[in-house]
């Protein structure tokens, strides 16, 4: 999934991606949906903007 350089950052990745996932949730009526595109994006976005670590 990843390579052993980079880990994932999750505070950046998770929190935006509960605020988008459950708006689109509470906007859709939907809160299943919200969840589920809260983790999928979460995950996503915390792999993306993965920290790159510092080997010396």
């Amino acid at each position: 999934m990843t390579n052993g350089k980079n880990t994932p950052n999750w505070k950046v990745g998770m929190w935006p991606s509960i605020a988008i996932g459950m708006g689109l949730g509470v906007v859709l009526h939907n809160f299943v949906l919200g969840i589920s595109l809260s983790l999928c994006l979460g995950i996503a976005l915390s792999y993306a903007l993965a920290e790159s670590r510092e080997t010396g």
